[in-house]
């Protein structure tokens, strides 16, 4: 006898008609005691959180911590309730939420082919969207074709940013389909800044940047004689200056970019200008000019 095909139910979360997880029930196979009665998604997932104090370089890699895997609604939502809630969290703190198969989430090398999808929030907001975003990414809402394979909420010192990474950059991401699915999921406007970065791309700015530090630095210490030679204290000038951690690079988040704006709680384009470029800011005593 065949084996149907698995389907597809919704179950419905924390009494929210909007908040939904879409889970597959497999057929008439033997269930193990242990799992018996939990609904169970199609894919193990993985948080895992990253945190540093502001001001400070870590080796990111080195500080990713795993908290716990799930493969079911029941014990997801047993994580959920004892995890801290955004809103709690210290500046500068990364949480990662990844397949479970994924065995280094947020670093740009594991996903070579790949990229993510970024939006910056300001904090009161966080918690709902950061919400909405986990129960669709573990619900199976995102298509397969996508390869969505994670999510990471940063926690910086005056917003938070959302990305969404994908394992290697489909069709959906050429034509814009996943930025839309993505504001779609989260209720948010189609003028929502939601910028896509290839990690390709990433890594080969820093491979470049890197080269230039390192080749500035030398000739910096051609030029500058035996008295400027020892003048970097502990990191010589021969040594380039490491780049931000593979995982966060980009994304600090502690000024929002310019030519940005913030409407409500997200961030969408700023109109152009007609005032000849030009923008005053209060730093400092009195005013000072900044050209665009």
């Amino acid at each position: 006898m065949s084996i149907p095909p698995a389907t597809r139910r919704t179950t419905s979360l924390t009494g929210s008609s909007r908040l939904s997880l879409s889970v597959g029930t497999k057929p008439a196979a033997p269930v193990p005691s242990a799992a018996a009665g939990r609904h169970l998604l199609r894919q193990e997932w993985s948080i895992s959180y990253v945190h540093r104090p502001p001001g400070t370089k870590v080796d990111y890699e080195k500080e990713i911590h795993k908290v716990a895997t799930f493969g079911s609604i029941e014990s997801f939502l047993h994580l959920y309730a004892h995890i801290t809630s955004p809103a709690d969290l210290a500046p500068v703190t990364d949480i990662l939420c990844f397949l479970s198969r994924i065995q280094r989430p947020g670093i740009w090398e594991e996903m070579v082919n790949g990229g993510k999808f970024t939006i910056r929030l300001l904090h009161p907001i966080t918690p709902v969207l950061y919400e909405a975003l986990l129960f669709a990414l573990i619900g199976d809402q995102f298509d397969q074709a996508d390869t969505v394979v994670g999510c990471v909420l940063s926690v910086r010192q005056t917003e938070s940013i959302l990305s969404v990474w994908v394992e290697e950059e489909g069709e959906g991401v050429r034509s814009g389909a996943l930025k839309e699915k993505i504001l779609s999921v989260l209720g948010l406007p189609s003028t929502t800044m939601c910028e896509y970065r290839a990690n390709k791309a990433l890594l080969d700015a820093a491979s470049s940047l890197k080269d230039k530090l390192a080749e500035g630095g030398q000739q910096q210490g051609f030029e500058g004689g035996a008295s400027q030679h020892h003048a970097y204290g502990n990191r010589g000038h021969h040594e380039p200056r490491e780049p931000r951690e593979r995982g966060e690079r980009g994304e600090r988040g502690e000024r929002g970019e310019r030519g940005e704006r913030s409407t409500g709680h997200y961030r969408e384009p700023r109109p152009p200008r007609d005032d000849g470029g030009e923008r005053r800011s209060g730093w400092g005593n009195g005013f000072r000019r900044e050209q665009q």
